[in-house]
């Protein structure tokens, strides 16, 4: 129901813009992975802007001492009001991103590991799972520059420049014998707490795009 009610909001966004100041469609592709925008326009100088984004990819870190494999999904939304102050390409954003991005993180030790405050053989750890889970909503800010509903074009450079300010939680849990004992769980506990504070580059993730947009 949440995704027709968004469906026929958009619609009618759309018709209202195409009878103010148009409608166009662009693609993209950033920090926030491959997207597709659509601007409506509202002013001379205002326009709304919707997109959505999508990136998957695996690389190999180093957090807190121990070797993982993150698994990066980032599903995302924004909606945004684009302010154009010289009534000509170059704007200011500012809006919401709606995530739905996860990290997963996997590590196997083949030495002594410390977690927590106390250092474990590698056959008491096992496997060691964790994921990373962001805030559903987080605000956006940023400056870019395209007119995408522009008088005088109907095919249109698309720059975006800004950044996301959000919060994630990290939970960890590992399938060796020692997940059972009460002195490594607290010990896991402070290694969560330990690989949040060494992801904090992800609280202000820098957005990023280029693209071309199309006006209908």
């Amino acid at each position: 129901m949440k995704r027709v009610m968004l469906f026929l909001a958009v619609a009618i966004l759309a018709t209202a813009g195409a009878r103010a100041g148009g409608v166009a469609a662009g693609i993209k592709v950033g920090t926030l992975g491959l997207g597709a925008d659509v601007t409506i326009g509202l002013h001379e100088r205002f326009n709304l802007r919707a997109n959505g984004n999508y990136m998957n990819f695996e690389y190999d870190d180093t957090i807190d001492d121990i070797d993982f494999t993150l698994d990066t999904d980032f599903k995302s939304g924004m909606a945004l009001l684009d302010y154009h102050p010289f009534a000509n390409g170059f704007r200011i954003s500012g809006g919401a991103i709606f995530n739905e991005s996860s990290i997963n993180l996997t590590g196997t030790p083949t030495e002594p590991e410390k977690i927590g405050d106390n250092t474990y053989p590698p056959e008491l750890i096992g496997e060691l799972k964790g994921h990373l889970e962001f805030d559903d909503v987080a605000p956006y800010v940023g400056i870019g520059f395209g007119q995408a509903v522009g008088e005088k074009q109907n095919l249109s450079f698309i720059f975006d420049l800004g950044v996301v300010f959000q919060s994630y939680e990290v939970s960890l849990e590992a399938t060796g014998p020692a997940s059972q004992v009460p002195q490594f769980q607290q010990d896991l506990q402070k290694e969560e707490d330990d690989i949040q504070e060494d992801l904090d580059d992800f609280e202000i993730y820098p957005v990023i795009a280029f693209g071309i947009a199309f006006k209908f």
